[in-house]
């Protein structure tokens, strides 16, 4: 597998991308595509067996594809409703650049910086957020959005608590 950085992955806005619904219409899927999309299934998941958990299977992902060209870009994300769920599992998701031989050309997993840490941009700038070791950077703004509040799972209720999730005292 390559790594070919020189290859930018296209953005998918929402509001770009066509759900293909089979059950309203027939689609052509060409033979490249779909050969595409088997390897880069095939690499980011595990093999299929009885004991793969569900969120680790073919069905409770979501496939966004674009061609241009002769390279196949393929984002692979969890659904997490397939399972059950409400959020998806953090870094659960991976971008493929394949060509039309077969081969994987770059492959990124969700959480992975998509060029090297000590890259620069044209200006000479570090394109990541400047940080001193042991200090998290601000979070961006839509975290602080009260519209958008924490999933209920993920509080602790603000008070101290040991180390087993009950409170001192």
């Amino acid at each position: 597998m390559g790594d070919d950085r020189s290859i930018v992955f296209p953005e998918f806005s929402d509001a770009d991308v066509e759900a293909v619904e089979p059950s309203r219409r027939p689609y052509v899927l060409e033979g490249a595509l779909l050969q595409a999309l088997m390897i880069a299934t095939q690499d980011f998941l595990p093999p299929p067996s009885k004991d793969v958990p569900c969120q680790h299977r073919p069905e409770a992902q979501r496939y966004r594809v674009m061609r241009r060209d002769a390279l196949f870009f393929i984002h692979i994300s969890e659904d997490p409703t397939v399972c059950g769920k409400t959020y998806p599992s953090l870094d659960s998701g991976a971008w493929y650049a394949i060509g039309r031989d077969g081969r994987i050309l770059r492959r990124v997993l969700d959480g992975m910086p998509e060029a090297p840490v000590d890259s620069r941009t044209d200006a000479g700038v570090s394109p990541g957020v400047p940080a001193e070791p042991g200090v998290a950077p601000a979070l961006d703004s839509s975290w602080n959005d009260p519209s958008r509040p924490w999933p209920e799972e993920l509080r602790d209720g603000g008070g101290p608590q040991n180390m087993d999730g009950s409170t001192p005292g």
